[in-house]
């Protein structure tokens, strides 16, 4: 299943998990996010897959700085619903949030690193 969710569910995302952050300092990220999941090149999908559009949501809201405090947080909630709306049964747990976050603060992190977190969710 393609699914491509749009700037409200992301800031919707970002209100209920990011509680008590104030409004984006950039609004730009989010957007951006928005257009890289759904990216087409040469008529050909960038990401294939769930794991890879949730991939590319996460690693693009959780290593740019757009909130306060809460961009990690953002980044796993968006990941995570992005699955669930998808049909995958993506479980959270303490060791594959710990695992995402650790990912998204290293330097060499990608959207396929990422995408091989998320996919131990459902594991």
């Amino acid at each position: 299943m393609t699914l491509h969710i749009d700037l409200t569910w992301i800031l919707e995302v970002a209100r209920r998990a990011g509680q008590d952050d104030p409004a984006p300092d950039d609004y730009g990220v989010p957007v951006a996010a928005v257009e890289r999941h759904q990216a087409v090149l040469a008529g050909q999908d960038i990401y294939h897959g769930a794991y890879a559009r949730a991939a590319a949501l996460a690693h693009t809201l959780g290593r740019l700085q757009w909130l306060e405090r809460s961009n990690l947080r953002v980044a796993v909630a968006v990941a995570h619903g992005y699955l669930t709306a998808t049909g995958i049964d993506a479980k959270l747990t303490q060791n594959g949030v710990t695992a995402l976050a650790t990912e998204l603060k290293r330097p060499e992190s990608t959207a396929a690193s990422v995408a091989a977190i998320l996919r131990s969710w459902s594991n």
